[in-house]
Formats: structure tokens, sequence, C-alpha cells
């Protein structure tokens, strides 16, 4: 979620109610890639990632499962020859790949195989080990990241790319210089800088920890903008904020809460059986008989069992709930801190000159594209479109609300600056717009290669109707009412985030 702040998130306090860093250089990104072959089996068409090439095993019911085969070896007390060990590999489109560990399956129960030749096994292989180390290693290079201590009392990072200065404490700091040189590492494969960019310099990040800092710090350099984060080209400066150490702190004091309550509630089990002879003693004084005692004694405890069960039900819900909000608020920080870091990285590594500009339609659609999309083990994958943005695309082209595309591209900045004239729900209508062109040459109708990409940065905005006619082979109204129409007919899969709003740049 991007776009807004999260603090209208609530943090349930009644019963009742980290990644693989590059670490300032790209040798993650190489050391995977030589783990595991060419990031992509075959040439992808436009920014697409390229799927892997995988090997299958249909069962006797008729499954067919894709992934690797693992080759059996010696006959061991555990896998016999005859039997075979697979490890089946998932790549949803859109979303975190997984995998799934069969162990191993006897002869009779494998209809066939089939197998990749041996170079290409290798490479396999080594991608699922690549991808089974990943998170040991991102969480041991984000806590070996290494922060200073400034006069004004913030953490400094000093990376290849960038230098960051941050008010938040040291966890969430670790997390976000994991996560933009990571997603800036994945950049690099997607887009490699081609040889005729200038690189420019390096760029700053100011992160808030703080939502009253990150509105101080949008005062100190005059501007206004309902974001969390943005990039600013002029000073170079991505500047984020951050409510997670409020979201944090307000889920450590619920948590408390709810201990303190799972606590009295143990108490009171534990003292039950006391209780419940007391009652008994009770009733005999007043000359109940055996048979009703009994029986009162008995609903007591079904009763208290209820309450007791209730209770601990609603402590587990309100943990769970607190649970997701506290994943939701990371996944939503980690969203923004990708989307700015294109922004950053197309400044300062894809202008072929100084004086260059990507067009704005296609710099904040594939910020958005790449906000999306899955990162793992160095590679930013690209291959379906976020299921959330593209239901509200749908709902825009069906409200009539979706600006003419060379309406558009001749806007340039404008439409993508929240509080300006147009309002929020028309800087909502032209970032889904965008985000729904940079969808299609980068990956439905894939014309946008690196290096057309440079080549519309070249042209700037001095001609942005012509330079786009050029990119897709027709004119602007042809294009327009075809991609209308690809947009409409296709099908958004589950959303597994709510897509809030993106971010923007700031002029």
């Amino acid at each position: 979620m991007v776009g807004r702040w999260l603090r209208r998130g609530r943090v349930v306090g009644r019963p009742a109610s980290v990644q693989a860093a590059r670490l300032g250089t790209l040798a993650a990104v190489a050391s995977a890639a030589l783990a595991c072959g060419t990031l992509a089996d075959e040439p992808a068409a436009g920014l697409a990632t390229a799927a892997w090439k995988l090997e299958a095993i249909e069962l006797q019911d008729g499954r067919r499962l894709e992934g690797l085969i693992v080759d059996p070896g010696p006959a061991t007390p555990e896998l016999a020859a005859d039997e075979i060990s697979f490890v089946q590999v998932v790549r949803p489109p859109a979303r975190p790949m997984y995998l799934i560990v069969w162990g191993a399956l006897a002869a009779d129960q494998v209809r066939s195989t089939e197998r990749l030749p041996p170079a290409e096994h290798e490479q396999l292989a080594g991608r699922v080990r690549a991808f089974r180390a990943a998170r040991k290693q991102r969480l041991e290079q984000t806590d070996a990241i290494r922060l200073e201590r400034t006069e004004q009392g913030q953490s400094r990072y000093e990376g290849a790319d960038f230098t960051l200065h941050s008010s938040a404490d040291a966890g969430l700091t670790r997390d976000a210089v994991a996560q933009l040189e990571q997603v800036l590492g994945g950049l690099a494969g997607l887009v490699p800088p081609p040889p005729s960019a200038e690189r420019v310099a390096r760029f700053d990040v100011q992160l808030c920890g703080s939502a009253a800092e990150y509105a101080r710090v949008q005062e100190s350099l005059g501007i206004r903008l309902d974001n969390p984060a943005f990039y600013l080209p002029s000073r170079r400066l991505l500047v984020a904020g951050s409510d997670m150490p409020a979201i944090l702190a307000q889920r450590r004091a619920a948590e408390e809460n709810l201990a303190a309550a799972g606590q009295r509630y143990a108490a009171l089990d534990r003292a039950l059986g006391e209780r419940l002879k007391g009652l008994a003693t009770d009733l005999e004084k007043q000359g109940v008989a055996a048979p009703q005692r009994a029986e009162v004694v008995q609903r007591a405890r079904l009763r208290w069992e209820r309450e007791r069960d209730t209770e601990v039900a609603r402590i587990e819900a309100a943990r769970r709930e607190n649970d997701g909000l506290v994943a939701r608020a990371d996944r939503a920080f980690r969203a923004r801190l990708a989307h700015e870091a294109w922004h950053a990285y197309a400044d300062t590594r894809l202008r072929p000159r100084r004086d260059a500009t990507l067009p704005a339609w296609l710099d904040e659609g594939l910020a958005q594209v790449v906000e999306s999309a899955p990162l793992e083990a160095g590679e930013l994958r690209l291959d379906a479109p976020d299921p959330a943005r593209l239901t509200r695309l749908q709902a825009a082209f069906d409200a009539g609300l979706v600006p003419a595309v060379a309406d558009l591209l001749r806007a340039g900045q404008e439409p993508f600056l929240r509080g300006h004239a147009g309002g929020v729900s028309a800087s909502d209508s032209a970032y889904l717009a965008a985000w729904g062109l940079a969808l299609d040459v980068a990956l439905l109708r894939p014309v946008l290669s690196p290096q057309a990409l440079v080549r519309l940065t070249a042209d700037g905005e001095t001609d942005a109707v012509r330079g786009f006619e050029r990119l897709v082979g027709m004119g602007v109204e042809a294009y327009d009412a075809e991609w209308r129409r690809r947009l409409r007919s296709l099908r958004a899969g589950p959303a597994e985030a709510a897509g809030a709003p993106p971010v923007t740049r700031a002029p």
C-alpha cells in the first residue's frame, strides 16, 4: 500500500475487539548470477522477465508438477535407487515464488519425467539453491549493515550509489538500506545503464522516523505533497517517511495488554478446581442434594470453559490482526522505497546526457510496475500486472475517468502532483493510466527495451507524442483504442496488497 499514511490503521489492544542487500555494490547480484547462470533463459521481449526452464514429472493420478528433479545418486536408507526426489517450483505471476518439497516418490507413483539437458539442469539447481539461501543471506547482510552516528543524532549510511541519513531506529534504517540496495541491484539487472548514459552524481536519502519530521522536511524544501515519499531530481534527494515506529510501539503496548489478559485467564483457569470445590461446599451447606449439586457444578464448569475459550480466541484474533497491520505497513514501506528507487535510478543512471529527462508518464508508470514486482534473490520479476491496479484501472475505464493517451503524453509531470488543480481523483486517474501504459509497452505489447527507454529519455518532452508513436509503431489514436481494449480484456488475479494511490516525484 502506498500513497497515504498508515496511521489510520488500528492496533488492537483489548481481547474484545528484511531482504538481501547489495551493501554498496552489485556483488550479491553478481554472485547470484554466477550461481544461477543467466537471469533469463531466453531473450525476453520488452522488460518482461523470462520464465525459468523447469523439469517436470507426471504422477499416475494425472497431476503434472514442474520444478527440479533431484538426482538420487547412490541408494541410501532414506532414498532407494529407483525413487525420485522432486522440488516443485511455483512462480505465481506478480506474486512471490515458493518451493514445495515432495521428497521421495516411488517409481510406481510417477508416470513420466521430463528432464533438462545437464547444463540447464545444473543452472536450475543453482537457482533453487540460491533461492533457498536468499532469506538467510538477506538477514545476515541486513544485520551487517554499518551505520554511523552523526552529530545531529541521526544514523548515517554510505553506499556506492547513495548516502542515507535517518532519524528512525536502527532496525528500520537497516531495512531501508537493504531494500534500496537490493532494488537498485535488481534494476541494474533489469535495465542495465547503457554505455552512452552519463552517470550523474550519487543521490541522498532522508528517512524520517515520524510524520511530524516528514512534514518539517517538506516545509524546508518548499513543497507540499500528500505522499509518504518522493524523489526531488533538482537535489537528487529521496525523502521517505515511515509510520512503522509508531505502529510497532502501538503493537508492543497492545501485546502487553493482551499478554496480561491471557495471564489473568490462565490464573483463573488454574484456580477453577478450588472455585468449583467452594461452590459445591456452599451448595451442601444450603442443603442442596448431591445430584443437584453435581449438576450445578458441571454447569458452572461448562460456562467458565465457554467464557475462557471465547476470550482466548479474542486474544489470538487481536494478535493476528495486529500482526497483519504490521505486515501491511512493512510491505507498504518497502513498496514506496522501491517506487522512489526507480526514480532515483532513472535520474542518475539512465540519462544519455545531463539535460535529458525520462517522459513523466513512463517514469511514473514504470515506478509503479517496479514497486509491485516480486524481488527474489536479487532479481526484479516482471511477469504480470498488479491485480489491484488492474482492477482499479478497469473501473476507471468504465467510469470514463481515464484521460486520452495523447493528453497524458503531452501533460508532462503536472497530472502526477497531488494538490494541483486537478485534485486527488484526477491525479489517481493519471497514475493508473501511466501504469497501464508502462505495463503495456514493457510487458503486454513489449516494445520497450532498455535501448528504447534511453531513446525516449533523449527525446525528453520536446515531442512526446511523436516519440511515443515511434515506440509503438502506430498513431496515438489507434494505439489508444487498442490499449483500452487490451487492458479491459485482462483478467485480474488475486490481489495480496491494497492498491492505494501511488507516490510521486516532486518537480
